[in-house]
């Protein structure tokens, strides 16, 4: 409309001209009317078409590698109908696992974080996005179209988002304070707590305390930051997964935790928080990539459009409690996951308060040393406890019998 608008205004000024003119210069302006008027038809041509789709196979096998928990109850199903294939899912629990297997499985797509996929796509390890085929890449929000290491995204699609942070259940009893800073869960004294079973998040939060980058690549830092886990191992309660059981058993009142997971207990818990460390967080961003090696390559392309698409990405949001990177998607969130968002939104304002993860290359064996000393300690020192002899617990004091009356267990 302000296209046709501007043709207009210039088709009545050309036209005022004219009336003006003499001889030659009545010509040359008729002409330039002349092409303002047929510009002026064009606006009420209808608009062409949509393109059709591309042609995509049908009643194959799409064989996808990802995390746990991370789609909507209908996710994988209405794809299956919408295109006709079938979606083979693999889950894992870490980049690191899911790596060690690429290379025996044969997958189509698969789901990496940012410094994963930096590695691979070093590596040529995965196909170069044709986005006539992924439309829905337009919902991308302009703070995740250009990482450092996938320019426009060239090869992948950002798929969540998420920070680290402390998982903090208040005691029942006693006075409590909320965690604030990472010496809660490094410092050598303090509360039971447990960390993530997580090799980049563990040691980058580590080195965060120390004020080290979490993608150093100096062996000085990465020991400085292994001693620090050796030294506050006596209180790590565990290295899990998830922390969810041991705060809602009552074992620890704080943990570090994936902000996604701390919102989805909070969902079941009110009395659950999600609290950033002053010190500051590591931020991920997954992504959803097809890999070079691909048996269904259109297939694949077309999930990566499928999860881009509004309607869905809520649906996964809203189901899973993670911030999908949809901009279609976003505005169709519950409160409490539009709430999530609000994380990054105060995350943005302090820059300084959070580093991506990046490859660190060359340097991978010394975080997967330090890991694997952090690790094997732990194990000695759980074996440790199982071995001591559990303490009896207090007997409950014998009922007082009633005065006049003969006194029975039974009452």
């Amino acid at each position: 409309m302000l296209f046709c608008g501007a043709m207009i205004g210039k088709s009545a000024q050309a036209l005022r001209s004219w009336f003006r003119c003499k001889g030659g210069d009545r010509l040359a302006l008729l002409i330039g009317l002349s092409v303002g008027v047929a510009g002026l038809w064009g606006c009420n041509k209808p608009l062409p078409p949509p393109p059709k789709p591309l042609p995509l196979p049908t009643g194959q096998t799409l064989r996808v590698a990802s995390f746990a928990d991370y789609f909507g109850m209908r996710t994988l199903p209405s794809f299956e109908t919408k295109t006709g294939n079938h979606v083979d899912l693999e889950v894992f629990q870490s980049n690191e696992s899911l790596l060690a297997h690429i290379d025996s499985r044969r997958f189509d797509v698969v789901f990496l974080s940012g410094y994963a996929v930096e590695g691979m796509i070093g590596r040529g390890r995965l196909a170069s996005m044709p986005r006539e085929r992924v439309p829905n890449l337009a919902q991308v929000p302009i703070d995740f179209r250009n990482p450092p290491y996938d320019p426009s995204l060239s090869h992948c699609a950002p798929y969540i988002w998420w920070v680290i942070g402390f998982a903090y259940l208040p005691p029942k009893t006693g006075h409590s304070t909320e965690p604030s800073s990472l010496d809660l869960l490094f410092a050598k004294d303090g509360p039971q707590v447990a960390w993530l079973d997580d090799m980049r998040a563990v040691l980058g939060m580590a080195l965060r305390k120390l004020g080290r980058s979490p993608n150093t690549r100096e062996a000085a830092d990465l020991v400085a930051a292994r001693d620090l886990l050796l030294a506050a191992l006596p209180r790590v309660v565990d290295i899990v997964d998830d922390p969810a059981e041991l705060l809602q058993s009552g074992r620890i009142s704080v943990s570090m935790g994936w902000s996604n997971d701390v919102f989805s207990l909070a969902r079941k818990d009110p009395r659950v928080r999600f609290l950033l460390p002053k010190d500051g967080t590591l931020l991920y961003v997954d992504f959803v990539c097809v890999l070079a090696t691909a048996q269904q390559p259109e297939v694949g392309f077309a999930f990566i459009d499928h999860l881009l698409e509004p309607t869905i990405s809520a649906e996964i949001a809203n189901t899973r409690m993670i911030p999908t990177v949809s901009e279609g998607g976003r505005q169709m969130l519950d409160a409490e996951a539009r709430w999530m968002w609000g994380t990054l939104e105060s995350l943005r304002s302090h820059r300084s308060s959070y580093e991506p993860l990046r490859d660190v290359g060359d340097a991978t064996p010394l975080y997967e040393n330090a890991w694997q000393e952090v690790k094997s300690v732990f194990a000695r020192e759980k074996a440790r406890r199982a071995a001591q002899p559990q303490a009896p617990a207090p007997k409950k004091p014998a009922q007082a019998p009633i005065r006049g009356k003969k006194w029975s267990p039974l009452g």
